[in-house]
């Protein structure tokens, strides 16, 4: 990956959570669109080739602005995204995005034998599997994540409809934590898909319309995985604190991530719009952005963001034998 894009990727990560002019960008489920959108065609896209550190930008108006219109490419990886970027110090930040991708190397160095497209890969096909009431005509996972790709996906598919998950991992810029995020997404194809999520019947002629504008989806869901370190401190000891134990924190929180996302987006599937969680009652979720607690246990804390994102926050135990989050997946049925 690019310094450059590096940068762009990463100028998009706290606006999922903060949210882009506070507008709402999740999309349930109904049980109508459902039942007509089968089969469905999956394709499961991881654009950065390994772990990348978050790093505070000079500008993030811009990125603001652009980020909530990208159309179904995924969190951080649209490169819609990085083209609206113009107001950014490009030279500062592409420093910057050096220098955090200097520091997290021994990082990536540590989990070189780890195969995170596999790992992210299977866990969300083995999780949408399980989803009674979907049935898919296949599953495919890509390195090509772009509008232009999409689309040609698309058109060429035969199916009801397709359904994109977008994935990115990567270290906070305090390197105190480590975020999985995922963006699910669903574009009726048939007519009768079509009519159910109350689209036109027919897609837009090659040219003439983007069938995979924000106003086609029929669903959304933004998931955001939180995995902190039990002891965090300076941006070094946090880094030898990843690294420790042949990394095993590291380790511990990428699986775990990509299991409690794989599992909330087979959950928010199944869950109809007018089926939402109780609110436990507001909470502090991330740089002062207050969010709906829906769920609290063993220090874990599931909260609804302004956006509708969902954002899974734990903290990892030290001890080997509790590697994994401190909240199961009991708590979120």
């Amino acid at each position: 990956m690019s310094i450059m894009r590096r940068a762009l990727l990463a100028a998009c990560i706290p606006l999922v959570l903060a949210g882009c002019a506070g507008a709402p960008t999740t999309r349930g489920m109904s049980p109508s669109v459902a039942s007509a959108i089968v089969p469905v065609e999956l394709h499961v896209g991881i654009k950065q080739p390994e772990l990348y550190a978050e790093f505070e930008h000079s500008n993030m108006v811009a990125g603001a602005a652009a980020c909530g219109a990208i159309p179904g490419l995924g969190i951080l990886l649209a490169a819609a995204c990085g083209g609206a970027m113009g107001a950014m110090d490009a030279n500062i930040n592409a420093e910057r995005a050096k220098a955090a991708d200097e520091t997290v190397r021994p990082l990536k160095d540590a989990i070189v034998d780890v195969k995170l497209d596999q790992l992210f890969n299977e866990s969300i096909t083995n999780s949408l599997r399980a989803v009674p009431t979907l049935k898919f005509s296949g599953m495919k996972f890509t390195k090509t994540v772009d509008g232009k790709a999409y689309e040609e996906v698309f058109r060429a598919s035969t199916s009801a409809a397709v359904m994109f998950v977008n994935v990115d991992y990567h270290v906070a810029k305090d390197f105190a934590s480590v975020e999985v995020s995922a963006r699910g997404t669903v574009y009726p194809r048939s007519v009768g898909a079509r009519k159910a999520a109350g689209k036109s019947p027919e897609l837009p002629e090659q040219g003439k319309g983007a069938p995979l504008h924000a106003n086609e989806r029929a669903y959304q869901v933004d998931i955001v995985y939180r995995g902190a370190l039990p002891k965090p401190g300076t941006a070094g000891s946090n880094i030898d604190e990843w690294k420790s134990g042949n990394a095993r924190l590291l380790r511990a929180a990428l699986e775990d991530g990509a299991q409690q996302v794989s599992r909330l987006l087979a959950e928010d599937l199944q869950r109809a719009p007018d089926q939402e969680r109780p609110v436990l009652g507001k909470v502090d979720a991330a740089a002062g952005v207050m969010g709906d607690l829906l769920a609290r246990e063993n220090g874990s804390e599931l909260i609804r963001m302004p956006t509708g994102a969902l954002l899974y926050k734990t903290t990892l135990a030290p001890a080997p034998a509790q590697a994994s989050s401190a909240g199961g997946a009991a708590m979120l049925q």
